[in-house]
């Protein structure tokens, strides 16, 4: 049985031998949690007031999670989880509760909500998505449908070719084949959207890849040793 790799929490719980386990330690609830989208950018301004302005690294996600006042039975299960990722060595996974569901519970209900997939091959460095499932369709056909995704859900993309990409993407619009204008692409059916994202895609996707939106986890490293 492997190692635990998410951040204990009241869902996710370790046992005492290291690993997943329901009846395990559960962690306490956060108390806090922000999340905070971090991309380098040079600027610089002309004496005309035109700007020129670039992205000069890659894009991450920070994340600061705070707790109530802890019990030692309640702080254990997180702190010997931390010290076993030896700091900055190994990276592990949250969950964020605010994030564990898509906004439209239509969507989150939806028996699809995890296979939608690529429609095509989709470049590294593009800011939108095409997706879709044969057998899927909004309801209803116009701008109210809800069993949709929705700016602010966040996914990651479930790619058997490249099991590094564990990046999350949101969501920043959605497009469907009866209400789009945003990109001035429809989506090519009406089976499929055409969604905004946030990073930029950072490796080319095939097509026929899912992607996952009920219970997505960030991949996170901690900025330090851990200390108490």
């Amino acid at each position: 049985m492997a190692f635990a790799t998410i951040l204990p929490d009241p869902t996710n719980k370790r046992g005492s031998w290291g690993a997943n386990d329901a009846s395990g330690d559960a962690g306490p609830g956060f108390a806090s949690v922000k999340l905070t989208s971090d991309q380098k950018m040079l600027m610089s301004r002309t004496n005309s007031q035109r700007v020129i302005a670039r992205s000069v690294a890659g894009h991450k996600w920070n994340i600061d999670i705070g707790y109530h006042p802890m019990t030692r039975e309640e702080f254990e299960p997180v702190y010997t989880f931390l010290l076993q990722q030896r700091g900055s060595l190994t990276p592990f996974f949250a969950a964020l509760p605010q994030y564990s569901e898509p906004r439209n519970s239509a969507f989150s209900l939806e028996g699809l909500v995890n296979s939608l997939t690529t429609v095509g091959i989709q470049s590294a460095g593009t800011t939108s998505l095409k997706i879709g499932h044969g057998s899927y369709g909004p309801s209803p056909n116009d701008a109210t449908a809800t069993n949709i995704p929705a700016p602010g859900d966040i996914f990651t993309i479930s790619d058997d070719t490249n099991t590094n990409h564990t990046k999350v993407y949101m969501v920043t619009y959605v497009e469907t084949y009866h209400v789009y204008g945003g990109s001035g692409v429809r989506p090519a059916a009406a089976t499929n959207l055409n969604i905004g994202i946030n990073s930029p895609l950072i490796k080319e996707v095939p097509t026929g890849k899912p992607l996952v939106f009920k219970a997505t986890k960030f991949k996170v490293i901690l900025p330090k040793a851990i200390q108490q």
